[in-house]
Formats: structure tokens, C-alpha cells, sequence
């Protein structure tokens, strides 16, 4: 978000919000999450401007989960108790790494200090956290995993959000691989890792929920899990993509295009009708990465017979090589099958 144009860019959301409003059909909305970017940059008024334009339209439920994703840096306690007294009650911290060489690497802003630092004040306002970390860093040992693992439960954080590390295009990681100053972890590293983290999150009382997601009992996110189980959505800004079951929409990924085109009280976005088959694998993609699992019921309702007789024998191969699981109900990944995924679905997809 270019801090120039921030008013105008606020503006243009509350319109869009405005033009969206039947997009729900009158639903009370039980998750609002703040996240993409860095919404942390928006002022207490500016939340609060959104926020009175969302009630214009909507009803908040009184129990909803509303998300705030926030760089470490920015969660100075004033700043969190203002976020707390707006109604958001939880904060998704990006701390990646407690370690400052890690950090780093990883180009990011704050410190290893500013990391815990910003859990401290997020406690002490109010809100309950979830934090991001990553694993199979350049040069990480398991000990370093290990050691920022016990950072978290030393912090008593009560979610967890866990990634490999990946090497994106045209970024400056990927420049610093090319030119071999970085050397990317072997993947025997990146399943030691993986496979601790599983340990240490069942010694810490932790759920692995969804693939890369671990919670306590009860602390599983409301707006994510929405998601995974193919409810629809309604997201706004730029790049934003909205689902109502049928269709996806999505916003040009351009700010001053956004901005340009709600001053004239327009969307600039673009939609797609989804086909039989992309019904079918998003469903199947969604519900297997969670723990739950895909539902036999309903995805022999979404196929065909033939479709679904398909399905079946590729999962009872998949069983037999102990990846997936079945009940009488659901067909789900074992940890085993969790690590390699993307594999399974596209295997099952029609």
C-alpha cells in the first residue's frame, strides 16, 4: 500500500464494501479478517471507518472471530489495545523466525527482540494469537528448529502456523540461490524438520488441524476452517477474490486501478464459472488438507457414479500405501500422507 494514496485507497474500500453489499445475502458475519499486505499500517480511525461501513451493511455476530494480520514491529501495546477496544480479538503475527540471523535472511524488518516482544503486548491487551514460523531455512539445524519451537511454548502461544520455506521467483532469495550465495536445504532437512514439528506439537497439546496449522483444543481459526469447508466468502481490495459457490470474482491486483475505478463507483474484477470437475477438486483440495477430511457423502453427491467408483479405487490404493485413512464418514491423510499432499489430490482429482 503506497502510504501516499492511504486515504484514498480506505475510500475505495468502504465503496466496494458498499457496492458488495447483497453479495452475502444479509448473512450475520461470524469471521472478518484483516490480512493480505500489511493492514497493520491503517490507523485506529481508519479501522474504525471500515468497520462502521461493514455495520452499515452487515450484522456482526457477537461471538465473531476478527482476524488482524500485523507485523511484529508494529505492535507497540498502545497500538494493541487500540485494535483490542476496535473488536478485533485476534492478532496473526508474521514473526517467521526468533533468531536475528534467520530474520535476516529472510529480508525482514524486525528484530528477533521485536518478535517476542509483540506477542508480550498482544497478550497483555487482550487478544488471542496466532503466529507465524518457518522451517528448512538456509543453514537452519534441527536444533535452531527446535529452539524456536520452544519459544513458542515459552510464550504460552495458543496457534501456530508452520512453513517450508520456499523460493519464490523474481525475489531477492531467489537472486541470492542463483548466484549461490544461498544454498537451499536438501529435502531429507525439510522432512526432519517437518517430522519434529509434528513431535513437538503433540508433547505441546497441539491439533494439526489443516496441513501447515496447529492449534490447542478449541482454538482452531473460525475464518480459515470457513474456507476449507467451501463456504462462500466476500473479500475485498486489490487482488482480493470472492466465492459464492458457484462462481469465483476476483479484483484487478492494481492499487491505483482499484482506486481509479471505485471513484466512479465501479468493480474492475473478473469472474469465472466453476466447471463440474474444478467443483469436484476444489472440494477434494480444501477438505483433505484439513484433518476432518472429505466427507464420503457429500463428494459422492458432487461426482458422477463412474467418477465416483474412480475415486474410490484410487483411494484404497492410496490406503494401502498408508497415506490416507478412511472411516465410515471421511477419508483423511495420516502424517504421512500430509507430507506429500499435493501429490494425493492431484492423484484423486477428476
Amino acid at each position: 500500500m503506497n502510504l501516499k494514496t492511504k486515504a484514498d485507497f480506505v475510500a475505495a474500500l468502504c465503496k466496494e464494501l458498499e457496492l458488495q453489499h447483497n453479495f452475502l445475502n444479509d448473512t450475520a458475519l461470524d469471521t472478518i479478517y484483516f490480512g493480505g499486505g500489511t493492514p497493520s499500517v491503517l490507523s485506529p480511525d481508519e479501522i474504525q471507518y471500515i468497520f462502521a461501513t461493514i455495520r452499515r451493511f452487515w450484522n456482526i455476530s457477537p461471538t465473531a472471530e476478527i482476524t488482524f494480520e500485523c507485523n511484529p514491529d508494529d505492535l507497540n501495546l498502545p497500538f494493541c489495545k487500540e485494535l483490542y477496544s476496535l473488536g478485533i480479538n485476534r492478532l496473526s503475527i508474521g514473526i517467521q523466525s526468533f533468531f536475528d540471523d534467520e530474520l535476516h535472511m529472510l529480508n525482514r524488518r524486525h528484530t528477533a527482540y521485536e518478535a517476542q516482544q509483540s506477542v508480550h503486548n498482544a497478550q497483555q491487551a487482550g487478544s488471542n494469537i496466532t503466529i507465524d514460523l518457518m522451517y528448512g531455512l538456509p543453514h537452519q539445524t534441527l536444533e535452531r528448529w527446535k529452539q524456536n519451537l520452544d519459544r513458542v511454548s515459552q510464550l504460552n502461544v495458543q496457534h501456530l502456523s508452520c512453513y517450508a520455506l520456499t523460493v519464490e521467483k523474481n525475489t531477492a532469495l531467489a537472486q541470492s540461490v542463483k548466484r549461490k550465495q544461498v544454498i537451499p536445504q536438501s529435502d531429507d532437512v525439510y522432512i526432519q524438520q517437518y517430522n519434529y514439528l509434528i513431535q513437538w506439537c503433540e508433547q505441546h497439546g497441539f491439533e494439526q488441524y489443516e496441513i501447515s496449522n496447529f492449534a490447542k483444543r478449541g482454538m482452531y481459526s473460525r475464518h480459515n476452517s470457513n474456507y476449507w469447508s467451501g463456504k462462500s466468502y466476500l473479500g475485498v481490495g486489490p487482488s482480493a477474490h470472492s466465492f459464492n459457490g458457484t462462481y469465483r470474482f476476483w479484483n484487478t491486483a492494481h492499487n491505483q486501478k482499484y482506486i481509479d475505478t471505485l471513484q466512479n463507483n465501479q468493480l474492475l474484477q473478473e469472474s469465472e464459472q466453476l466447471s463440474h470437475s474444478n467443483i469436484c477438486n476444489e472440494y477434494i483440495m480444501t477438505t483433505l488438507r484439513t484433518i476432518q477430511g472429505i466427507e464420503i457423502q457429500r463428494v459422492q453427491q458432487l461426482m458422477t457414479s463412474e467418477e465416483f467408483d474412480s475415486f474410490l479405487k484410487q483411494v484404497q490404493t492410496l490406503i494401502q500405501s498408508e497415506k490416507l485413512c478412511m472411516s465410515a464418514s471421511h477419508i483423511y491423510c495420516t502424517s504421512q500422507g500430509f507430507m506429500v499432499s499435493d501429490m494425493i489430490i492431484a492423484e484423486l482429482f477428476v
